[in-house]
């Protein structure tokens, strides 16, 4: 149900003696985190890529749930896909936190019902990966995220002179704390992330 370009193919599954299986396409290029820092307007292409694939999944009520720099990859076409769908859930309450704890958003923490913004505050937080190298909240762990919200993070042109004003908006509004203040979908990020790479 989520065949896109911009998603990682399942071609079948199953089980057998050693327990479930499935297999997928095999990728070939590198995982975003080995890759960060990039030239802005590469994280911006990479990043639409991945705004696309998570649209369709939220026109289906679902999350990703897990979207980080480890689960974007970048093909030998520079485009890139988004794997790891372990995570996924639909949307609404949750009981369960899961994530790279530097992308988990307050509501989650607070196991407050999840919407689309849940995955678009990670979009922000991996885009601030792509752009800088560095987390905007770094934290090893969950109990580490309330400590590491108390400072909030500075631009990324701060760390990489040259990236646009708009795009610094961008990700800082992707990284509120507070929901309301976050785009309202992913379609909006794309096209933002469109416009300032003039993508």
């Amino acid at each position: 149900q989520l065949a896109h370009p911009n998603v990682v193919a399942v071609f079948d599954f199953g089980t057998d003696e050693l327990g479930p299986y499935y297999t997928m396409e095999l990728l070939e290029g590198e995982p975003l985190h080995t890759l960060a820092p990039l030239p802005w307007t590469e994280a911006c292409a990479l990043l639409r890529d991945v705004c696309s694939a998570v649209a369709l999944m939220h026109s289906r009520r679902m999350l990703h749930r897990d979207l980080s720099p480890r689960n974007v990859h970048r093909t030998r076409e520079g485009r890139a896909k988004l794997i790891d769908f372990g995570a996924m859930a639909p949307m609404g309450p949750c009981s369960t936190i899961v994530g790279t704890p530097p992308l988990v958003p307050p509501e989650a923490l607070l196991r407050q019902p999840l919407d689309a913004r849940v995955d678009l505050y990670a979009i922000g937080g991996t885009l601030y990966y792509a752009l800088t190298g560095r987390h905007a909240y770094p934290a090893r762990d969950l109990p580490q995220l309330h400590t590491a919200w108390r400072t909030l993070p500075v631009p990324p042109s701060v760390y990489v002179p040259g990236i646009p004003t708009e795009l610094d908006a961008l990700v800082l509004s992707l990284l509120s704390l507070e929901r309301m203040a976050r785009p309202v979908n992913a379609a909006e990020v794309l096209e933002r992330l469109s416009a300032i790479a003039r993508l």
